[in-house]
């Protein structure tokens, strides 16, 4: 288990972490004092994070925890009125510019993908990066093969994406000089990927980069095993697939979008 135990020369005996606490790690002996109860652990990290003494003892985390300005009050980093503009200015890119990106931001982008919560706290997703231009070729080729031939979108739509191709386009990928595609051996990482690459959408735009999701993609490599073996070279299923690069356009404003419908809960008397 990550979490060993607990710093009782440090411990003030708050008892957040037994409260906070997912896995019943800890808990209150016949002294009303905090003791550690080896249950299970996630590795979560919550009782690290809520500990005001810093009196959790773990090891094999592989990261470390950290402090700043704001952390008890996020609110007090970046405001609604800020934030809800920066999600809106967040626009899918279909157009790029043939440079690369430097690994440093790419590194970047995933270490903001990391911190993205998961299901049970689990951390099995895996990436792989292509940039290549032959081999984003093959694999555009390929998966627009199946979407034709396998009637996955109107005919009148399959000859508008062939058309592209004729035109020295990428209707798949978009010429974008990167592809991240998003697998694992877990389906419970379906939702964890689209969590993790909204996280990176986000990311890239702080650097100036745009991204888009894949949606055709991601759907014909996970019916698709010949691909993923053949071309991918990749075992497992895949979550998610999503385009990276520096935009070739400026947007001038945000666009519309209808809102979500819901449904007021009154309490009853």
């Amino acid at each position: 288990m990550p979490v060993k135990g607990i710093d009782k020369e440090k411990c003030s005996n708050c008892q957040q972490c037994v409260f906070d606490c997912v896995a019943t790690n800890f808990r209150l002996d016949e002294n009303n004092e905090v003791r550690f109860n080896q249950v299970g652990c996630i590795g979560c990290g919550h009782c690290i994070s809520i500990c005001p003494e810093d009196a959790i003892l773990y090891k094999g985390m592989r990261d470390e925890p950290i402090t700043f300005e704001g952390v008890q009050d996020p609110s007090s980093i970046i405001s609604y009125e800020m934030f809800q503009k920066f999600i809106r200015a967040k626009r899918s890119i279909r157009q790029y510019k043939k440079e690369k990106v430097p690994n440093e931001l790419l590194e970047k982008v995933f270490n903001s993908m990391r911190y993205a919560p998961t299901g049970s706290n689990i951390r099995g997703l895996k990436c792989l990066i292509i940039s290549n231009d032959e081999r984003k070729k093959i694999l555009s080729d390929a998966i627009l093969d199946r979407i034709i031939s396998s009637s996955m979108v109107p005919d009148a739509y399959a000859r508008r994406l062939n058309s592209k191709k004729k035109r020295g386009l990428d209707p798949i990928f978009y010429d974008a000089p990167h592809i991240m595609i998003f697998h694992s051996a877990s389906q419970m990482d379906l939702v964890n990927s689209a969590i993790a690459i909204t996280y990176g959408m986000l990311s890239a735009q702080t650097l100036r980069l745009g991204t888009c999701w894949i949606g055709f993609a991601q759907g014909v490599l996970s019916a698709n095993e010949e691909i993923r073996k053949n071309i991918l070279k990749i075992p497992g299923r895949i979550h998610g697939v999503f385009v990276l690069g520096y935009p070739s356009i400026k947007y001038a404003r945000a666009a519309p979008r209808p809102k979500i419908r819901t449904k007021e809960l009154k309490n009853e008397s």
